[in-house]
C-alpha cells in the first residue's frame, strides 16, 4: 500500500512535468516528514521506521519545529503535544499561520486525548497515542499522503477540464493540434479577426466556437453563416437585414445576422463562396464597424468579432480575381490551419470512443466497444472526409448494430476492407484476377454482415441465386464467424449448393 502511494506520486510528477504544469509537492520523489519530540531515542526510532519510504528530519521542541517549517517546505509534521518551552498546540497554531498545506499528526500520551482532539480542531490531520503501534503510524501517514495524491489528481483534472471546455468539443492528444490549441488560447481574449483553413470535415466550426467560448464574448451570441448555403440574392438581407417596404414582401423590418451577433462573434463558413459585391460590403463593415439595412439610410453600429473559414486556397482565389485581396488581408489577421485526420492518427481511438458513446446515448444502446482489428483498420484508413466522415461512420455502425454488440472488422464498409488489404504489402493483390477476387470476397462479406448472415436475404440483395452465393462462399473461403456452432442445424445439407436452373 505504501509503495502504491509512491508509484502514484511519481506518475503524477511525470504527468505534471510533461504537461508543463507548475511544480508542487507531487514533483518530489519522497515526501519530507519532520519529527518533533524531545526524546532523542524516539526521534531516532521514527527516523529508522519512516526512512524506507519518506525523507525525514527531526528537531527537539516546538520552537525549532516552527523555524524548520519556515525555512524549508515540509510535507508532514509528526509532533508530540508535550514539548519543552513551546508546546505542540502552540507550535501547531504558529505553523498554520504561514503554512496551511502541511499535514500535521500529533503524538499524545494516554492522558492528553482531549488536547489531541483540540489540536485536530485547530488544523491537525490526526493524532496517535503513546505507546503506538508502528503499523498504525505508517497507515496514518499513508492515508494522509494517499488523500493528498487524490486531491492533486482531482485538481489537475479540473484544470484539464477547463482547458478542454475552452476548446469546446475538440478532442485531441496529437502534437499536430497543439499549435491550434495554443492559437485558440492566444487569440480568444482579443478582438482580432481569425481565418481558419483546412480540408472539409476537419472541424473548422468547432475551432471557431472554441475561440468564442474561450474569450470575453462567450456570454454573447455566436452566429454562424454558411456562405455556400444561402442564395446570393438573399445573402445581403441575411447579413444586414432590411427595412419595411425595402422590396416586395418586406412587410416588416428584419434584423440581420450582424445585428444578432453584436458584442459577440459572427462566423463565415465557406467564405470563398461569398459573392464579390458582398465582399465589398463585408470589407466596409470590418473597417468601419457600421452598415445600413437593405432599403434603409440610417447607419447601424456593431461590435463583432469576425471568424472566417474555408477549405479553398484563398490566395489562389485572390490571384484569379474572384476574391478581394484587401478583404483577404482583413480576415487573415490570425490564421489557424487545421491538420487533416490522417496527420493526427493518434486521435482516432479517442474520437472513435467519443463518437461511440455519443451515438450510443442518442440511439439508447449500450454498445460493447470496438474490436482491436476494427480499430486498427480505422487508424490506418486515410479518411478523405476527415472527422466528419469518421463520426458519420460511427453513427451508422451504432444504428445498425444490436444492443450490446461489439463493432467488428466485418462490420466496417467493404471499401475499408479493400484498402486495409491493399495497405499491407504482403497481402496486396498481385494481379487483376486476384484484385477482383479480393473485391468479390469483401463485397459478399459486407452484404452477409448487413443481413446478419442470412444467405437468402443476402442473395436477394445481390440479385443472384442462393446456390450461386453458396458456391461463391465456398470458393472464396467465406465462413460464418459463429460457424453455427451454438445451434443445431435444421438440415445437414443446408449449406450445400443445390441444382439450379440459373441465377435470378
Amino acid at each position: 500500500m505504501l509503495h502504491s502511494y509512491m508509484e502514484r506520486t511519481t506518475r503524477m510528477r511525470e504527468v505534471r512535468l510533461n504537461n508543463g504544469k507548475a511544480a508542487s509537492w507531487c514533483d518530489m520523489k519522497r515526501p519530507l516528514v519532520l519529527i518533533v519530540d524531545d526524546d532523542p531515542i524516539l526521534r531516532r526510532t521514527l527516523e529508522l521506521l519512516l526512512g524506507d519510504v519518506y525523507d525525514t528530519a527531526s528537531v527537539k521542541d516546538g520552537k525549532e519545529a516552527v523555524e524548520a517549517v519556515r525555512t524549508r517546505p515540509v510535507d508532514m509534521v509528526l509532533m508530540d503535544i508535550k514539548l519543552p518551552g513551546m508546546d505542540g498546540i502552540r507550535a501547531l497554531e504558529m505553523i498554520r499561520e504561514f503554512d496551511a498545506e502541511a499535514g500535521i499528526v500529533m503524538i499524545s500520551g494516554e492522558g492528553s486525548a482531549r488536547q489531541a482532539v483540540s489540536a485536530m480542531k485547530k488544523g491537525a490531520y490526526d493524532y496517535i497515542t503513546k505507546p503506538f503501534d508502528n503499523e498504525d503510524l505508517l497507515l496514518t501517514l499513508n492515508r494522509y499522503f494517499h488523500g493528498q495524491t487524490l486531491k492533486k489528481e482531482v485538481d489537475y483534472l479540473k484544470e484539464e477540464l477547463k482547458v478542454m471546455a475552452g476548446h469546446g468539443e475538440i478532442i485531441s492528444v496529437s502534437g499536430a493540434m497543439r499549435e491550434v490549441f495554443y492559437l485558440i488560447e492566444k487569440v480568444a481574449h482579443t478582438a482580432s479577426n481569425v481565418l481558419i483553413t483546412g480540408e472539409s470535415g476537419t472541424g473548422k466550426e468547432l475551432v471557431a466556437r472554441a475561440v468564442h467560448l474561450a474569450g470575453d464574448r462567450k456570454a454573447k451570441p455566436f452566429v454562424a453563416v454558411n456562405c455556400g448555403a444561402v442564395p446570393a440574392e438573399l445573402m445581403e438581407s441575411e447579413l444586414f437585414g432590411y427595412e419595411k417596404g425595402a422590396f416586395t414582401g418586406a412587410h416588416a423590418r428584419k434584423i440581420g445576422r450582424f445585428e444578432y451577433a453584436d458584442n459577440g462573434t459572427i462566423f463565415f463558413d465557406e467564405i470563398a463562396t461569398l459573392p464579390m459585391n458582398l465582399q465589398v460590403k463585408l470589407l466596409r463593415v470590418l473597417q468601419e464597424k457600421r452598415f445600413e439595412r437593405v432599403g434603409g439610410n440610417a447607419s447601424v453600429s456593431v461590435d463583432v468579432r469576425v471568424i472566417a473559414a474555408t477549405n479553398a486556397d484563398l490566395m489562389g482565389a485572390v490571384k484569379r480575381g474572384v476574391f478581394r485581396e484587401d478583404l483577404y488581408y482583413r480576415l487573415h489577421v490570425v490564421p489557424i490551419k487545421l491538420p487533416p485526420l490522417r496527420e493526427r492518427r493518434e486521435d482516432i481511438p479517442l474520437l472513435v470512443e467519443h463518437f461511440l458513446a455519443k451515438h450510443s446515448r442518442k440511439c439508447n444502446k449500450a454498445m460493447g466497444g470496438i474490436s482491436p482489428e476494427a480499430l486498427d483498420t480505422l487508424c490506418g484508413y486515410p479518411w478523405p472526409g476527415n472527422v466528419r466522415e469518421l463520426e458519420n461512420l460511427m453513427e451508422r455502425l451504432v444504428v445498425l448494430a444490436k444492443d450490446g454488440a461489439i463493432i467488428r472488422y466485418e462490420d466496417l464498409p467493404v471499401s475499408m476492407h479493400i484498402f486495409d488489404r491493399a495497405g499491407h504489402t504482403d497481402d496486396a493483390p498481385k494481379d487483376y484476377r486476384e484484385a477482383c477476387r479480393s473485391f468479390e470476397r469483401y463485397f459478399i462479406l459486407g452484404v452477409l454482415n448487413k443481413t446478419n448472415w442470412n444467405r437468402i436475404k443476402a442473395a436477394d440483395l445481390m440479385k443472384i441465386h442462393r446456390n450461386t452465393l453458396l458456391m461463391k462462399m465456398k470458393y472464396l473461403g467465406i465462413k460464418d464467424p459463429e460457424a453455427r456452432a451454438t445451434r443445431k442445424p435444421v438440415n445437414d445439407a443446408e449449406d450445400q449448393p443445390r441444382p439450379s436452373t440459373g441465377d435470378s
